[in-house]
């Protein structure tokens, strides 16, 4: 029996009870929370910009961008809880916005935002023309655009929105999620799944929303293409993600209806329909217990719909379910068909014409019927729904063939849905023959067309091989140190004090202008890193702030926040840059390059699987890396596998990190920077020739690069050649006074017996290391160390080591702690924190021999020369002090073991 004859047997048994139903729709809504429902315990990032904007715009205002800001987190709220009263809290913060600039072009693109998500969609295309017109190169206008052309129906132009978004910024979010709107639209759901697919790849971790919509979006594909197991374990696992998620609870009930479960499916839709007046969900719900026999509660359904409908405006949604409720109800023909008429004059979207159709066929005008359905077919559509009811409407014109084709159709596009149940009973053999092909189908989709509807995203792996001799210690002791060139020991003019002159100027003729704020604030982040100076860290804020409060909704504020991100990771502010890093990826602009930041701030606090987690999502499936995002990337991952113990295949990829950011042309500091990381691994694993051409290479790309000056002393000053490394070391401090390069040098002239020369440098450490704000961010570890070391303020040192443990958990600041502990005398406590810095199996000599004097403290003499030894077989050299300290060490616990085996032979 077809699905709509069931539902119209059901409901001619509700006609009657009208006024029943008025007061039980009533009583339901009394019932219904007023407020969203609430996902658990999660904090989503729409939450956290509203209470953001909110105490933006409590402080003194510089800019009206907190009420665009408020506004634009409002309709995130409305999207991620139902709640409709977040569109009305989004139009007051814009009114306040308009009071203070009427004309404002991002608030106005925030109010087309609003009127998409009320359903107000003529309004909408008409400012986003508006919109259009004043700026032709917003991405996001396109977008909504796009957006309020798919629900009127006129897909020619959304197709063309929506290619100027992906060929103006390949891979953006919203623009993959509208292609994948399109996709469906045109009957390619496999090509749909790619591009969700894609979107999902570019989503922050921590914007569970996002994620949660997006796999909503994908259960809906395969809701529709009848693969209900594999959209169950879809959304099982986003109910695990964002629990009670609304959208998640709505397909979860579409599983169920699949499933002939209709009474679970009911009590999923009545919990939406306690919490929001849905549209969709009172449909659903109506239609969920009419199948399950509840025909009191359906009646109710129905007539709350109804209300909702007078309330709605000319588009809405209401009234398109309303017209398909009326359709299967007797005596309601007319009505459906009223309705439809009035949506089909407003909008022309494949769902409207088929409710359309419908009407007219259940008003016995099936000419007319077979006109709008074709219209609605000729758009591609692949719905078992609009094939079953372009079936029915055929058999009406005694077009049996068409029929017959329509039946197979619908099948083979869903077999788990009610429709092909009514395929099978209708449409004779041409269905059985059709339901044999459906269960041979391929479950895994084939690559598509990477255009909205013709061009193809492109994807590829990236391989790194050769792997380096992992027992390289022995040609320590043979190392011969090249000659460095005088002309490299002094920094040469860069590139970035020009950046700066340019976007000053750039701000000077426009100082509203936000990405020349932008531009000047990444100018001033490039220096410092180049030379470390805290105040172009401020200088960066204080230019990316300026910016941001002029746009900080738009694609084009990614950049801005990315780069303030980065400014953030350099004062050690790891939250900080973490939420900015966030924000960029939020914006949905396709670049997925603050996933990097977001691995490189939980790296420093320790948090290494989420580390991993972040730089995984620096190569999105289906996508081709380019030369510098390949560098990006491998070269991060090459520190995992150092912290994991890994040493060959850190070499390995940081090695291809060099090839790959010499290729894609890298400014010359960041190139340096890779040969200066991967001359540290050399260091570490002990192949000191290897490390002193990896540190000459850093310097003849960036002449006087303070890093690599400092790791060529530190070579030499571990094999005795003192005055080189003074010299060098001299050289870095005068390009960056940092206090571990001073305190290294004191060391060395403490080894040459220059103690006043070494007393100065020791005073200096402390100088710098409390100089300013920054530094006592930046350096707190490094001075507690350096106390530890040299066995001063030992108390003040712990002090400092637990500080700097509040900030971050990673492997080092576990070592900085548990060297203090053990001069503080504390030996249990630092034996579990070396421990812990060790529980990787980090192949870092240094820690190992901190780990084997703290266990020869607390009598663990078989774990302390197990430490001690492999500190020394990894690199004989690994230190100025310590590396002779293990020897030593190692040498007296062999005499006193001999000497107490001795002692016991000779009692025995």
């Amino acid at each position: 029996m077809r699905f709509s004859t069931v539902l119209l047997l059901v409901l001619s048994a509700l006609t009657a009870a009208s006024t029943q139903a008025q007061q039980a729709a009533s009583a339901l809504r009394e019932t219904s929370s007023s407020a969203a429902i609430e996902p658990g315990l999660t904090r989503t990032l729409a939450m956290q910009r509203v209470e953001a904007a909110q105490k933006q715009i409590k402080a003194p205002l510089t800019s009206i961008q907190p009420f665009n800001e408020l506004a634009a987190a409002y309709v995130i709220r409305a999207r991620e809880t139902w709640d409709g009263g977040y569109y009305k809290e989004a139009e007051n913060a814009l009114t306040e916005g308009f009071h203070l600039d009427a004309n404002d072009f991002q608030l106005r693109k925030t109010r087309v935002s609003v009127l998409l998500g009320e359903q107000r969609y003529g309004e909408a295309k008409e400012l986003a023309t508006a919109l259009n017109r004043q700026m032709p190169d917003d991405v996001a206008v396109y977008g909504y655009l796009a957006e309020a052309d798919i629900a009127l129906g006129d897909y020619d132009d959304a197709v063309k929105s929506a290619q100027w978004m992906l060929n103006m910024l390949p891979n953006n979010i919203p623009g993959l999620l509208i292609g994948a709107q399109l996709r469906v639209v045109y009957g390619d759901s496999n090509g749909a799944l790619e591009f969700l697919r894609q979107a999902a790849s570019e989503i922050s971790p921590e914007d569970v929303e996002e994620q949660a919509r997006i796999a909503n979006r994908i259960a809906e594909i395969q809701i529709e293409t009848g693969k209900g197991a594999s959209a169950e374990q879809t959304l099982l696992g986003v109910q695990q993600l964002f629990p009670e998620y609304p959208a998640t609870l709505m397909n979860l009930a579409r599983v169920r209806f699949s499933q002939q479960r209709y009474a679970d499916a009911a009590a999923l839709l009545a919990k939406i329909a306690h919490e929001h007046s849905q549209a969709a969900a009172l449909f659903e719900l109506a239609r969920a217990q009419m199948l399950a026999s509840r025909s009191h509660e359906a009646q109710s359904a129905m007539q709350w719909l109804e209300d909702e409908s007078k309330e709605s405006g000319q588009y809405d949604d209401s009234k398109l379910y309303l017209a398909r409720l009326y359709e299967e109800t007797p005596g309601k023909a007319a009505e459906a068909l009223r309705l439809s008429q009035q949506l089909v004059s407003n909008r022309h979207d494949v769902w409207t014409l088929d409710a359309y159709a419908w009407a007219l066929y259940e008003n016995g005008r099936f000419s007319e019927a077979d006109t709008a359905i074709q219209k609605a077919l000729a758009v591609g559509i692949q719905s078992a729904q609009i094939f079953d009811h372009a079936a029915h409407i055929s058999q009406k014109l005694n077009h049996e063939a068409e029929a017959a084709k329509y039946f197979e159709l619908s099948l083979r596009t869903n077999p788990e849905s009610p429709y092909a149940t009514d395929a099978r009973s209708m449409g004779g053999h041409a269905v059985l023959a059709a339901t044999q092909h459906a269960g041979m189908r391929d479950p895994d989709f084939t690559p598509q067309t990477a255009s909205v509807a013709t061009e193809r995203v492109a994807s590829s792996s990236h391989d790194t091989a050769t792997l380096v001799s992992p027992e390289p210690a022995h040609r320590a002791e043979l190392a011969v140190f090249a000659p460095v060139p005088v002309e490299l020991l002094s920094p040469q003019p860069t590139e970035s004090s020009r950046m700066i002159s340019t976007a000053q100027k750039a701000v000077a003729a426009d100082p509203k202008s936000a990405p020349a704020l932008a531009a000047l604030g990444a100018a001033y982040l490039q220096r410092a890193r180049e030379t470390a100076d805290t105040s172009d860290f401020e200088q960066a804020e204080k230019a990316l702030t300026a910016s941001l409060e002029i746009d900080s909704t738009g694609f084009a504020a990614a950049g801005a926040f990315e780069t303030m991100a980065a400014v953030c990771m350099g004062e050690h502010r790891f939250d900080d840059a973490l939420a900015y890093a966030q924000k960029a990826l939020s914006l949905g602009s396709g670049d997925v390059s603050p996933f990097a930041i977001v691995g490189d701030a939980h790296a420093d606090m320790g948090d290494y699987d989420r580390a991993a987690q972040g730089y995984e999502r620096l190569t999105p499936p289906e996508m081709t890396l380019s030369p510098r995002a390949a560098y990006a990337r491998d070269s991060r991952l090459s520190y995992l596998k150092f912290i994991m113990g890994d040493m060959p295949g850190a070499i390995s990829l940081m090695q291809a990190s060099v090839a790959e950011g010499t290729a894609s042309q890298i400014p010359s500091e960041n190139l340096a920077w890779l040969h200066y990381e991967l001359g540290e691994y050399y260091t570490q694993a002990g192949d000191i020739g290897a490390a002193d051409a990896a540190y000459l290479d850093a310097l003849s790309i960036h002449p006087g690069d303070y890093r690599a000056l400092a790791g060529l002393a530190k070579l030499r000053a571990n094999h005795g050649r003192y005055e080189e490394a003074v010299v060098l070391y001299q050289k870095a401090i005068a390009v960056v006074p940092m206090p571990t390069f001073i305190a290294e040098l004191g060391d060395v002239y403490a080894h040459s017996g220059k103690t006043s020369e070494a007393a100065k440098q020791y005073q200096l450490v402390e100088y710098i290391g409390r100089l300013g704000r920054i530094n006592q961010v930046l350096h707190n570890r490094d001075l507690a160390l350096f106390y530890a070391d040299h066995d001063m303020k030992i108390t003040e040192a712990l002090e400092l080591a637990r500080k700097e443990f509040e900030v971050r958990h990673d492997i080092y600041t576990w070592d900085a702690l548990a060297w203090v502990l053990y001069k503080n005398g504390k030996y249990e406590e630092a034996q579990k924190a070396s421990q812990n810095a060790l529980k990787f199996g980090t192949r870092d000599a240094l820690l190992l021999y901190h780990s084997g004097v703290i266990a020869a403290e607390i009598g663990q003499h078989e774990q302390a020369r197990e430490k001690l030894q492999e500190a020394l077989n990894i690199n004989p050299h690994f230190h100025l002090t310590y590396a002779d300290a293990a020897r030593t060490k190692l040498a007296t616990m062999t005499a006193e073991n001999s000497s107490k085996a001795s002692s016991d032979d000779h009692a025995r």
